[in-house]
């Protein structure tokens, strides 16, 4: 059972309801305008039975191909509520994650004074038991659910591994895979033998240098921070575990009891020639697992795009966040899916585009979500998306503003092109705070562009301003060829992921040049 105190923070800095769009609430919920009636009613449509239909049909997916080939929802920092430095672990978080299908999580574990905790080392987050950490996530896993994957970041000394492995064993039993499968090939094991599964990321250190990252490019990354969230960091003072405190920043060896644990996911950082080569076993473990940072593979991008992407179709491939994400910002997952990794793991602790991604490509799902064939590259054919924007109802109004001019802002991401489109802004006086604003804005824009699985469409709602930056208030986002076409209410969502009860009236045709 969750704590009340923890399940009220968990609601304000976790919860994302973009189901709403796949599972529309009752009719008799929802306010619309009188315009918006009038308009429905003058071409034909009931609004009640139009409330009924989901802007959103997710693709039912195959469950029997090899692990390679699957997009997988990922968690950074699963443990943390708030900012990766300055946050409060939890082991709520993960009962909240997994909940919403996340089947990649992270466990950062160390050895402190009070024995096995999991916590961001080096920061001023407050860490938790490592123990009721793994004991929420046995609790979270039933016998049917798609397969969860376990980063576990191991910083604790040899001597205290035989802990942890007794920990993880007592409290996940069966359902961790401590051993390969009797006849499934590790090449071809898929999501439906391991239903209901854990299977663990253990690192694998080889006897040849590993060059994961330069000290250039973290000493870049720390230098764009400077003057920003570090200052925030430096006037913040929290007490240090004095174990941790002492903890070398190298990394531990790993026990033949921990490493057997990894079997199907041992997890490496690039070495010399990774990309072009095979990595044979022996005398490397089977089932390798690339573990690479955000910014050693944004160093690769674009000049070796073909190469990653044929590196995936042999492995999976995890992509993690530069460190220097203080404020649990989010790196573009699309850019990395494109390049064909299968883990891109973000902070679930910020509702900002990255995720806003994240959602719409899992949204419906058992957070698998099988990869596309073509990943990128020219197109069999164009095709065209119509768009008529309508109007909206009930649109809350920001704080502290009764009047204020909104516009609706439209966007493409495509691997040819991204494109945009903007409505007429509309000014909106002595907008009452129960009802909110409706406005109508009845505009169309047609985008021409060549066809791809990893095309996403985002619709904003953002408050003009004449001397700042506009305000974002409302968004919707979701994989294009997961849209349900014609006349559909998209239920749009805060900028923290909440539902608000504005719904927006719009028609999405696609059509083949």
């Amino acid at each position: 059972m969750i704590p009340e105190a923890s399940e009220r923070a968990l609601s304000v800095h976790l919860s994302v309801e973009t189901s709403i769009n796949i599972y529309p609430p009752a009719s008799d919920t929802i306010r619309l305008s009188l315009d918006i009636l009038s308009f429905l009613e003058q071409n034909g449509f009931d609004a009640h039975d139009l409330l009924k239909l989901p802007a959103i049909s997710p693709r039912v997916v195959d469950d029997t191909r090899p692990l390679r080939d699957y997009f997988v929802s990922s968690s950074h920092n699963t443990y943390l509520l708030a900012w990766q430095v300055l946050g409060r672990a939890a082991s709520e978080c993960y009962t909240h994650v997994l909940s919403k299908n996340a089947r990649c999580i992270e466990i950062d574990v160390w050895w402190s004074s009070k024995g096995l905790i999991v916590t961001h080392g080096y920061t001023l987050s407050r860490g938790v038991m490592f123990k009721a950490v793994c004991e929420a996530i046995g609790e979270a896993i039933s016998d049917e659910d798609w397969p969860v994957v376990i980063s576990l970041e191991c910083h604790v000394p040899i001597a205290h591994q035989g802990e942890l492995v007794d920990i993880m064993k007592g409290a996940w039993g069966n359902k961790l895979v401590q051993e390969p499968l009797e006849g499934v090939s590790g090449d071809t094991i898929s999501p439906k033998d391991l239903k209901g599964k854990i299977l663990l990321m253990v690192e694998y250190y080889p006897d040849e240098y590993c060059q994961e990252i330069t000290v250039e490019s973290e000493a870049l990354d720390c230098h764009s921070c400077a003057g920003t969230e570090w200052d925030v960091i430096s006037e913040i003072h929290y007490e240090i575990d004095p174990v941790l405190k002492m903890a070398s920043h190298a990394q531990p060896k790993i026990s033949d009891s921990l490493a057997d644990l990894g079997f199907y996911t041992r997890s490496m950082k690039p070495i010399k020639h990774w990309l072009t080569e095979e990595l044979p076993s022996p005398p490397h473990p089977p089932n390798i697992l690339m573990n690479i940072s955000e910014s050693f593979i944004l160093s690769m991008l674009p000049h070796s795009l073909s190469e990653l992407i044929e590196d995936s179709r042999r492995r999976i491939r995890r992509i993690y966040p530069r460190g220097v994400r203080l404020s649990s910002s989010n790196l573009d997952p699309l850019k990395q899916w494109r390049s064909g990794s299968q883990i891109v793991c973000l902070n679930w602790q910020k509702f900002d585009f990255g995720m806003q991604l994240n959602e719409a490509m899992f949204a419906g799902t058992a957070g698998w979500v099988e990869r596309p064939s073509r990943l990128t590259g020219v197109s069999e054919r164009k095709v065209k998306l119509t768009c008529d924007v309508i109007g909206i109802s009930s649109m809350p109004r920001p704080k502290e503003h009764t009047e204020f001019t909104a516009y609706v802002h439209a966007e493409l991401f495509n691997h040819s092109k991204n494109l945009d489109w903007r409505s007429k802004h509309f000014k909106c006086k002595n907008v009452p705070d129960d009802d909110g604003a409706d406005v109508m804005w009845d505009g169309r824009f047609e985008w021409e562009f060549e066809e791809d699985d990893l095309t996403f469409i985002r619709l904003r709602i953002l408050r003009h301003e004449v001397l700042s930056k506009d305000e974002e208030m409302l968004v919707f986002c979701a994989r294009l060829y997961d849209l349900a076409q014609d006349w559909r209410f998209i239920h749009l969502l805060s900028m923290d992921g909440r539902c608000t009860g504005a719904t927006l009236l719009v028609r999405f045709i696609i059509s083949e040049i």
